[in-house]
């Protein structure tokens, strides 16, 4: 469905998108998230952290079933020096995937979100690769001092710098919200320009 190219305030600009474009995403998160002069990174840096971010959309049209597709919006704080993006799907969650996948539907809500960002683990058929991105984007909003929030289903999540929480959500959410934060002061970056981000 596009977005307001033209929106030049604090706000990413909201973008709806009924179905898996993954390049126009990629060029909506390089224009309007990380493109806009608010955060102080290098271009191959930025590509590195879009490419993780896509993974949020990749999974949200391969595994979460929504209907209606995957919605963003997103945030800047200039008093606070924040900049904030959330990706929401209306799908099955994550909890019901990791679930379905490993075959055991006991599995604890918190568990469930503790595997699916871990390095290496994703519910792609093992002939496709796959299992880098949330963990790659853990790292970096941690190298951030930023935080990622994230209710899916049962779940809840929280992780920042200092810590990676997972329990089981006190509401329901029908499907999945990410919400990213990051600092954008570059003092606050942990990546040089000659060092291997992820």
């Amino acid at each position: 469905m596009g977005y307001f190219a033209r929106w030049k305030g604090n706000s990413v600009a909201y973008r709806e998108d009924p179905n898996d474009n993954l390049e126009s995403i990629l060029n909506y998160l390089d224009e309007q998230w990380l493109g806009r002069g608010w955060v102080d990174i290098n271009q191959t840096l930025k590509d590195e952290i879009i490419q993780n971010a896509l993974e949020i959309y990749s999974n949200a049209f391969e595994h979460g079933l929504s209907d209606i597709g995957v919605f963003t919006c997103g945030q800047r704080y200039p008093n606070l020096n924040k900049l904030k993006l959330t990706v929401i799907d209306f799908g099955v969650g994550i909890p019901a995937n990791v679930r379905h996948f490993l075959q055991d539907s006991q599995k604890l809500a918190e568990e469930t979100l503790r595997w699916a960002f871990q390095r290496g683990k994703t519910t792609r058929p093992s002939r496709i690769c796959g299992g880098t991105g949330l963990d790659s984007l853990k790292k970096f909003v941690k190298s951030k001092q930023g935080k990622i929030e994230i209710y899916s289903h049962d779940a809840y999540g929280l992780i920042d710098e200092t810590q990676e929480i997972y329990q089981s959500a006190p509401t329901f959410f029908e499907g999945t919200l990410i919400n990213i934060t990051i600092k954008c002061d570059v003092n606050h970056h942990n990546f040089t320009e000659n060092e291997v981000l992820f």
